[in-house]
């Protein structure tokens, strides 16, 4: 990888990096292999201008991605540039704490030869979007490692137990393209859990064959390490634990092209992993909220064409209703806070607008555990454009 030039103000994450007590959260849904393999062939496998040395490809048989949602409320650079060395404590100017959602899925990773042979296989995994309610997380891992993270509002319940999960994500964007639009704080994922499973994993996967393969793989790649679960069987990918990500920066003056592209591997290590708990499928709540801003995501991604489900989840309907009521009483445009463009904004998640129709995903398995996190970027596999004629 490149090497980040640093400064003072840019020392809070500098890789390595450990988050002490992190809780992470994850739920399996069903992903489509074309989609799977249209992304792969758009991002990884495309000539810019030349090919990388890898072709990446679909898992056989049923798609899965995890969507993940993780809180990491001591995170520290263990880089031996940072003024860690000034001040190790847990209160430490660069210590900081910040929640994360993903959507992330397993591919394979072929070697490719001049004669597009592919060999070796190594299982990766991509990560097609990735949100932080923390600027200095988001600028680290856009700017340093090549991230293609975005700033949220975060919003988790308090006051549930601590396994259990109410989370809701806003972000700035446009319900509705037109000349007219305005930006605004709008909601955009919606979770919640409410109820651990009754049923072992060993029944839940006897009920979903199709899982097997996905928690056998979850299992192989750190989620489960040490403490695995009964009924979770060892991977057929023992070396599932990296992540490869397209680091790029685009052209200011044309943004269908990149001035830099790279594939840059890291490593996320879960160590002291405890307090695992399985969640009741049937009873976990999904839901993106469908605007003009995030709509070709879950189109591209998740292949649904329009939303499944009119209005906001029940336990927002009624922020709903009062945004109605405000844009009835303000047709021309709510008046809009001076602070209302300064995130993470909200203190609850109806300060956000709710006003939309929603998809809704099922959730095939959950889980929630605790655990040390230990994040490394390993190399810069391939760097575009240094081997075209």
């Amino acid at each position: 990888m490149t090497e980040f030039i640093e400064s003072f103000a840019t020392q809070q994450l500098l890789p390595p990096w450990i988050a002490r007590g992190a809780l992470t959260w994850g739920f399996a849904i069903r992903m489509n292999r074309c989609r799977i393999r249209d992304y792969l062939d758009r991002y990884f496998n495309g000539g810019y201008p030349d090919e990388a040395p890898f072709y990446y490809a679909p898992l056989d048989g049923p798609q899965f991605g995890l969507l993940g949602v993780a809180y990491f409320p001591n995170v520290a650079s263990q880089n031996l540039q940072t003024a860690s060395r000034l001040g190790p404590g847990e209160t430490s100017w660069d210590h900081l704490s910040h929640n994360e959602a993903y959507l992330t899925f397993p591919v394979l990773r072929y070697a490719l030869s001049k004669d597009n042979l592919v060999t070796d296989p190594v299982l990766v995994w991509v990560e097609p979007f990735v949100f932080s309610d923390n600027d200095s997380v988001v600028f680290s891992s856009r700017e340093i490692w090549g991230s293609d993270m975005y700033l949220a509002s975060m919003v988790r319940q308090p006051g549930l137990a601590a396994h259990q999960l109410h989370f809701d994500m806003g972000m700035i964007g446009i319900k509705k393209f037109s000349p007219r639009s305005i930006s605004e704080l709008l909601a955009v994922l919606h979770i919640r859990t409410r109820g651990d499973s009754e049923a072992s994993l060993e029944d839940i996967l006897k009920k979903n064959s199709d899982l097997d393969g996905f928690v056998k793989i979850l299992g192989g790649s750190g989620a489960f390490a040490g403490t695995k679960p009964k009924g979770v069987s060892p991977s057929p990918y023992p070396s599932g634990v990296e992540l490869n990500n397209l680091k790029q920066f685009r052209d200011c003056y044309d943004m269908g092209a990149a001035i830099y592209r790279g594939i840059v591997a890291s490593k996320s290590t879960h160590t002291e992993v405890d307090n695992i708990v399985v969640f009741d499928p049937s009873k976990v709540e999904i839901a993106f909220m469908w605007s003009d801003s995030i709509a070709e995501l879950l189109t591209e991604l998740l292949d649904v064409e329009r939303p499944t489900d009119p209005g906001p989840p029940s336990d927002h309907f009624e922020a709903a209703q009062r945004t109605r009521r405000l844009q009835a009483k303000y047709p021309n445009g709510v008046p809009t806070p001076p602070d209302a463009f300064r995130l993470p904004l909200p203190t609850t998640p109806n300060d956000m607008d709710w006003d939309m129709d929603r998809v809704v995903l099922k959730a095939e398995f959950g889980f929630s555990f605790s655990s040390n996190v230990h994040f490394e970027v390993l190399s810069t596999i391939h760097t575009y454009g240094l081997t075209s004629a």
